[in-house]
C-alpha cells in the first residue's frame, strides 16, 4: 500500500504543480504565442484549486483535533523540508480581517 500511495501522491502533486505552471503567462510564452487575457473567448471563466489545509492553520488551537494532513506531515521524513501547515495563511485567526478586504 505504501507503494501505490506514494505514486498517487506523486501525481497529485505534478498534476496540481502542472496545473499551474500550463495555465502561467510564461508557459504560454514559451509555446511562441502572444496570449493575453483578451485573446480568451468572452464567456472564458479561469479555475482555481486550494484545500483547507493550505489555507487554515490554526494547529490545536481551541480544541480542534488533528487532520489526516496534520499527522502526515508531522511524521518525520513524510515531507523533504520537514514543512508543514501549522499556520500556512492563518485564516483560522485572520479570517475576519480577510472579511474586511471582501466588503
Amino acid at each position: 500500500m505504501g507503494g501505490a500511495y506514494n505514486l498517487v501522491l506523486v501525481v497529485v502533486l505534478l498534476g496540481a504543480y502542472f496545473s499551474v505552471f500550463v495555465t502561467s503567462y510564461e508557459f504560454i510564452n514559451i509555446l511562441g504565442t502572444n496570449s493575453s487575457p483578451s485573446s480568451f473567448p468572452r464567456n472564458f471563466l479561469f479555475g482555481t484549486a486550494s484545500s483547507a489545509y493550505q489555507f487554515e492553520g490554526g494547529f490545536l488551537a481551541d480544541g480542534k483535533g488533528f487532520s489526516n494532513w496534520d499527522i502526515f506531515s508531522h511524521k518525520p521524513g513524510n515531507i523533504v523540508d520537514g514543512s508543514n501547515g501549522d499556520i500556512a495563511v492563518d485564516h483560522y485567526h485572520l479570517y475576519l480581517e480577510t472579511l474586511k478586504y471582501l466588503k
